[in-house]
């Protein structure tokens, strides 16, 4: 059906994410978590599976041919029902696995399922950046806060997106609103997800549907972007699954210098302001 990446440009929880719309997707819908962090993925030591099945021992098993129904033989399972081909722990592993992996996006792509791949921080040369370019949509990861949304300003001057294609999720409170941070950035702003790290643990175990997590706010909010995104994949809505057109660079440029100008603005205005009273700006604090 689709294929979805999902990344940061700081490390923020984009596993958590994964994790939690997999476990939240709309069950009409099947559903397969792809762990393709170059740093090594977390959810089999969490889940306490066996290092196999698992993205190596496909990448060991498409050496041969890459049949894509052949996933399906290497994947864990959720307690929920959701697939998860997962990632080795070694970082090193890891990005052999994916090198053996060419083309991996659009072989994810022919799988009668939604799939979600969890392609951790996109940085120069990482093996996630063939899966975010072959993506049928992006949502990038980032805290509302100063140096994450600094960061992502400065990621996109250098990678213009097409913003039809890419859409943003925030993890966490902040100081700044999601309006003007989708202005700045030329991006929707689809969710904000709760830090929530009682209930991403429990994830790993039970179902989101069990007592115990289904009421978290993790988990409502989750099930509400998984039932978004589901739905707008589903009918090409142009918030996320539209690939056509292309922000020009100098567009781009544009808003992530308006991003550093008003965002590092009122940030040094905030610090003079508190620092009249002797406290410290949240965001350095945290």
């Amino acid at each position: 059906m689709t294929v979805v990446a999902l990344g940061s440009v700081r490390s923020c929880g984009v596993t958590t994410m994964a994790l939690a719309l997999a476990a939240t997707w709309p069950k009409e819908r099947r559903i397969l978590l792809v762990e393709a962090d170059p740093a090594g993925g977390t959810l089999a030591a969490a889940s306490g599976w066996p290092p196999e099945p698992s993205l190596v021992s496909l990448a060991a098993a498409a050496r041969r041919t890459l049949d894509p129904d052949l996933v399906w033989e290497h994947c864990q399972e959720l307690a929920g029902g959701a697939a998860v081909l997962a990632g080795p722990a070694s970082a090193d592993q890891a990005r052999s696995a994916l090198g053996m992996l060419p083309g991996l996006s659009s072989h994810l792509g022919m799988l009668d399922a939604d799939v979600l791949v969890d392609c951790g921080r996109f940085g120069p040369g990482a093996p996630g950046a063939e899966v975010f370019e072959g993506a049928d949509a992006v949502v990038l990861v980032s805290r509302p806060r100063l140096a994450d949304l600094h960061a992502l300003a400065t990621w996109q001057e250098a990678n213009p997106v097409d913003s039809e294609r890419v859409a943003l999720v925030l993890v966490g409170d902040g100081p700044y609103p999601d309006t003007e941070i989708a202005a700045a950035l030329g991006v929707e702003v689809l969710a904000r997800l709760p830090w929530d790290p009682e209930a991403a643990g429990a994830l790993v175990s039970v179902s989101a549907s069990a007592r115990e997590v289904r009421l978290s706010p993790l988990v409502r909010a989750a099930r509400s972007l998984a039932d978004r995104l589901a739905k707008e994949l589903a009918g090409a809505s142009p918030a996320v699954a539209s690939a056509s057109g292309e922000v020009p660079a100098a567009s781009t440029r544009s808003r992530a210098g308006a991003l550093r100008t008003r965002v590092l603005g009122a940030w040094r205005a905030d610090l003079v302001a508190r620092s009249t009273n002797g406290s410290t700006p949240e965001e350095v604090s945290q």
